[in-house]
């Protein structure tokens, strides 16, 4: 079986300081964990991006 080879990414800068956190939400049918806030780097605009705390399963 073929492995694609991990794509090179240059470094990334360091990680702002975070931001406040959003207040959790009322929990939608069928998500069970809360996701604190957190910074994402994007890889193709070479930028970290706040993300919102949000819901998943």
């Amino acid at each position: 079986m073929f492995k694609r080879p991990r794509p090179f990414h240059p470094p990334r800068p360091p990680k702002p300081p975070d931001r406040l956190q959003n207040m959790q939400t009322l929990k939608p049918f069928g998500k069970n964990h809360w996701v604190k806030a957190h910074w994402r780097y994007d890889y193709q605009r070479r930028q970290w991006e706040w993300v919102l705390g949000h819901w998943t399963k």
